[in-house]
């Protein structure tokens, strides 16, 4: 069953339970106080009665002895005195045998056995006509009690309650009549957001990834709607990220596949030459030398992927190092190389102990350094590494004045195999695997690699490194 008619079902079962129940109980509390105010005057009536009938029997018959021609004489003076009206009497003997009767209806000895001189008894009895209420109580009339019955007939009262019983069907007919269409217009208004929801889950599900619901209103529904877009966005950037994973792995595929196959094509050409044809001595020497160079080459690849396996997957042993003395580290490393090519090194950090896996952090600052190197042709250019305390963190800076890399460049450099210039850095041995390296380890360190490049003005290349924990300064 559809939530629109669980909806509409459960609102009219609802409200005809409430208005059914709560209007047959007003009917019956109305008729019940009704009923109660009625038995209260047939009280009041008998105990009146009570008075004629002694004040008609002293004026009538003036002390003269109980008899049933006696009872019948008074009884009738005082009917003829009370006029015409709903109220009717009748008198029974000491012994509750009827002397006298105005209802025509008959006694009823069950309510004249439960009376006792100060109590009344009284009775509501069904008719052939309708109802009466019947009143009873004892009369003293000298030494004797006559039993005196006064009858109301309440028909009347029994009749307005079924007619308002009556009055109320109708009524709640109509406002079920009524309510239903409402709610089912009520329930489709309502749940049009879950239809429109619902069609959008169903395009997504068929590859749409780019629809979102409409959000039109503040209720839970609209808030439903927003949750459910931002789901919506969060699976096309997984899905995009997947997709870009896969790209990105057949990439590598392919750029290690490349990779490979230029030395070992050279390596097996030179193999095949030294095999099958006779060569000088030093043409010997100098495809040897090819072989060697090439599977040196293929040694430091292998290497590299090793490096880039492990960086992802071993457990990183933080130690507390002073930033100063790491800088001054790779300063010694790096100076002997850079001055051969001409090269100058300024460096500019901050006291500051940060908390990192050494090793891994100085293979960072040497490939960026290192490539900050090979992108300047030429003496006479300036490497620069800076180290200064920022917002919630310390940052590295390493800068050169090289070539830059073009802006369309910048979001790719970090993948595996990716090189900007692919014969320039594998005439100087690269194989594009060192910034996925860095990359990798800046990550596992929960830190953010940025570059920012022009052209023709060199790189910078931001290290950032958010704060850990406090570590008091100058524990290395």
């Amino acid at each position: 069953m559809k939530f629109s008619w669980k909806i509409f079902f459960s609102t009219v079962c609802i409200t005809l339970i409430i208005f059914s129940v709560g209007g047959y109980v007003l009917i019956w509390s109305l008729f019940q106080s009704t009923y109660d105010r009625e038995a209260g005057n047939g009280e009041e009536e008998n105990r009146m009665l009570q008075y004629s009938f002694v004040a008609y029997w002293n004026t009538t018959i003036q002390g003269m002895e109980l008899t049933r021609e006696n009872v019948v004489q008074t009884a009738e003076a005082m009917a003829q005195g009370m006029g015409e009206g709903n109220l009717s009497i009748r008198l029974s003997g000491p012994d509750g045998t009827m002397w006298f009767d105005s209802s025509g209806t008959g006694p009823d000895t069950g309510l004249l056995r439960e009376l006792s001189p100060d109590h009344r008894g009284q009775m509501l009895r069904r008719t052939e006509d309708g109802y009466e209420l019947l009143t009873a109580s004892m009369l003293r009339v000298g030494q004797e009690f006559l039993y005196l019955e006064s009858i109301r007939d309440v028909t009347g009262l029994f009749a307005e309650r079924e007619s308002q019983y009556g009055i109320y069907k109708r009524w709640m007919a109509g406002l079920l009549a009524v309510e239903s269409f409402s709610c089912c217009l009520m329930a489709v208004w309502l749940l049009r957001p879950l239809g429109r929801l619902s069609r959008a889950a169903r395009r997504i599900a068929e590859g749409n990834l780019s629809v979102r619901a409409r959000v039109e209103t503040r209720d839970e529904f609209g808030q439903l709607a927003r949750d459910f877009n931002h789901m919506a966005d969060n699976l096309q950037e997984q899905f995009q990220e997947l997709e870009n994973a896969a790209r990105r792995q057949e990439d590598f595929i392919g750029s290690f596949a490349h990779e490979l196959k230029t030395p070992l094509t050279s390596m097996i050409g030179y193999a095949d030459m030294l095999r099958t044809q006779q060569m000088s001595q030093e043409e010997q020497f100098q495809a040897a030398n090819y072989i060697f160079k090439e599977g040196k080459r293929l040694e430091a690849l292998s290497l590299k992927l090793l490096d880039l396996l492990v960086v992802k997957n071993q457990e990183l042993e933080l130690k507390a190092v002073n930033a100063r003395w790491l800088a001054g580290e790779i300063r010694g490393l790096l100076l002997p190389v850079l001055q051969k090519a001409g090269l100058s090194l300024k460096v500019s950090v901050e006291e500051e102990t940060l908390l990192l896996e050494p090793d891994l952090w100085k293979t960072v600052l040497m490939n960026l350094l290192d490539n900050g190197r090979k992108a300047m042709d030429g003496a006479g250019g300036t490497l620069y590494l800076l180290g200064r305390r920022e917002s919630e963190g310390f940052a590295f800076y390493v800068r050169d004045t090289g070539k830059g890399i073009p802006k369309e460049e910048l979001s790719r450099i970090t993948e595996a195999f990716y090189m900007v210039d692919k014969s320039r850095s594998r005439q100087q041995g690269g194989a594009g695997l060192g910034l996925s390296i860095c990359a990798e380890i800046v990550k596992r360190h929960g830190g953010q690699m940025e570059f920012r490049s022009r052209e023709g003005k060199g790189t910078v290349v931001r290290l950032f490194l958010p704060d850990r924990d406090a570590i008091s300064p100058g524990n290395i």
